[in-house]
């Protein structure tokens, strides 16, 4: 059963994800990511870490998600703004390119004895509230305390900018 719902999920994510980048319309391709976002919350249930899942649909769908949709909505871009489309050819070598990646991608991968089943079997406490805060305050303290001083100055950025611009 945890299979099937892991590789529901991850095809639920795969089409969603392409719907992000071939929609033309961004608030379709907004709803589109909320979607991808959800199936990576079930894929983190399915997976036993109830704490990351319930962070990725508060922080992921609940707020950055928002921000999107608020900034989507603010800017009202009509068709012309969008820009022009690509014809299908150069969107054909795109994909080609793409594909070609991916396959290189799973080439490296392929050989990882990581993904060949040598897995550690993972502890009882992973992924529970009182793991995730002992390693963010202690193992990850310092880049926690930079993201959040990146954050200040992205904020303090944005309020000049719009300052400036009344």
């Amino acid at each position: 059963m945890e299979d099937t719902v892991f590789w529901v999920c991850a095809v639920v994510a795969g089409v969603s994800s392409l719907l992000v980048v071939t929609n033309r319309n961004p608030v379709y391709s907004a709803m589109a990511l909320m979607i991808c976002f959800l199936a990576f919350a079930v894929i983190f249930l399915n997976l036993g870490t109830t704490f990351l899942a319930v962070m990725h649909v508060l922080v992921y769908t609940g707020a950055i998600l928002v921000l999107f949709l608020f900034v989507i909505m603010l800017l009202n871009l009509k068709d012309e703004e969008l820009g022009k489309e690509y014809n299908p050819g150069v969107k054909l070598v795109f994909a080609l390119l793409c594909c070609t990646l991916f396959g290189v991608l799973i080439e490296v991968f392929g050989r990882s004895p990581l993904l060949k089943g040598d897995l550690p079997p993972t502890p009882p406490e992973f992924g529970t509230i009182d793991q995730v805060g002992m390693a963010l305050f202690t193992k990850f303290a310092l880049p926690f305390e930079l993201v959040s001083i990146l954050i200040i100055i992205a904020i303090l950025g944005a309020v000049i900018l719009a300052k400036k611009k009344l």
